[in-house]
């Protein structure tokens, strides 16, 4: 299992590359961008790949493959990196002074050449899953670490300065959210590439290093391009659990207005609407949308057909209920609402109406959107099942009658 899990950072890399070449072939307003993301997700999952062989298993096969595998995720790994400065060049994002493209890609060059020419002159050797060098070896192996590590710090850094610039100046959305979990990314990735220090004092003091990644590396490898994939697909992920969190508070409020709706139709049968959808949790977030705003108005019908069962004393009833059933000074308002329709449905059921203070029943805000209308009609609606309410007023409405 854990040699399955090495190689997740490899898969979540892939991933991103995936989705950036799906946004390359769909048109992206930055292609040559998107197209420096898309060769940075699969360089640095070749590079995860072969850093998370099992150097014990290669090591069976051949004596140098350990370290040519190693070798080789090192190159991926720096080749991955030098696509980031090059997509904030390409962006066009305000940035600390960078070379030009081409001149970075010279460095990016001359870096990879050093690294491997390094790395092959140090005479290394493979035993028991660790790289050993002997004599002035470890000199040449540290320095290919200290090139490594020197060329990923910058191009993270380079990388990470402007787009945490540019992310602070947007709005709440997706794009936001993206770049910080993408800032998020690259700053546990400078914290992965110092840990790389630690090959060069380990070679310095025992001339020995682990062949590819060490449990740290791996376990900070993993949590920087995790980071880095929701970062980088929150233009997708992101719409969609805001689609459901609409439908989810549509389907919470549609059903919290249950109580009253119900009571309501059993006076007013005519004021409901049949929309021919089997059930609510089959809508799409439109229908779950639209059937909680018939549903308001479904209650507002309602309300205008039992204006003429209001009690004239509709006051006096519902202080009574405030007396009675007290409820915080924010609810005071909806309860008072709940107790005068409670004593209007109880009007209705026993008889013919008698027009009274008619403006306490509609004591609704006015002028509000539909949200804030269905969130006020969920507190009455709320208030209407405190337990007791409606049988206390029924009483009180039997007993004036």
């Amino acid at each position: 299992m854990g040699d399955l899990l090495a190689y997740l950072p490899a898969v979540a890399a892939f991933w991103l590359g995936c989705y950036e070449l799906r946004l390359l072939r769909d048109g992206s307003d930055s292609p040559f961008a998107v197209r420096h993301l898309c060769r940075f997700g699969f360089c640095m999952a070749a590079a995860m790949a072969l850093l998370a062989a099992p150097a014990m298993c290669l090591e069976r096969l051949s004596p140098w493959f350990p370290q040519l595998t190693h070798l080789l995720g090192r190159e991926m790994e720096m080749a991955a990196l030098a696509f980031l400065p090059l997509t904030v060049i390409e962006i066009g994002l305000p940035r600390p002074r960078l070379p030009a493209g081409r001149l970075h890609i010279g460095v990016t060059v001359s870096a990879l050449v050093l690294c491997a020419v390094l790395f092959l002159s140090s005479g290394v050797r493979t035993r028991q899953g660790s790289l050993i060098v002997e004599g002035t070896g470890a000199v040449f192996l540290a320095s290919s670490d200290a090139v490594f590590t020197g060329y990923s710090l910058w191009c993270l850094a380079v990388f990470l300065v402007p787009v945490h610039r540019f992310a602070r100046g947007l709005g709440p959305g997706a794009l936001r959210t993206g770049l910080r979990l993408i800032t998020a990314s690259v700053t546990v990735g400078l914290a992965w590439a110092l840990w790389g220090v630690s090959s060069i004092v380990t070679m310095a003091v025992d001339n020995r290093q682990s062949v590819g990644l060490d449990p740290v590396g791996r376990t900070l490898g993993m949590c920087c391009l995790v980071l880095g994939v929701l970062g980088g697909t929150a233009g997708g992920w992101v719409s969609a659990t805001t689609t459901v969190g609409r439908w989810l508070r549509a389907y919470r409020t549609y059903r919290a207005l249950e109580p009253l709706w119900s009571a309501l139709r059993a006076v007013a049968p005519g004021t409901a609407l049949d929309l021919g959808w089997p059930s609510v949790r089959l809508f799409s977030l439109h229908r779950a949308e639209f059937a909680l705003y018939r549903r308001v108005i479904e209650i507002r019908d309602g309300y205008l057909e039992l204006r003429s069962f209001v009690p004239p004393d509709a006051r006096a009833l519902s202080d009574a209920a405030l007396a009675r059933f007290p409820v915080p000074p924010s609810g005071r308002a909806a309860m008072a609402e709940a107790a005068v329709i409670a004593a209007a449905l109880e009007s209705a059921r026993t008889g013919p109406g008698a027009s009274g203070d008619q403006d306490v029943a509609l004591a609704y805000p006015v002028g509000c959107s539909v949200e804030e209308e269905a969130a006020w009609l969920v507190q009455v609606a709320e208030a209407f099942t405190v337990a007791g309410l409606v049988e206390h007023m029924r009483h009180r409405v039997g007993r004036r009658a």
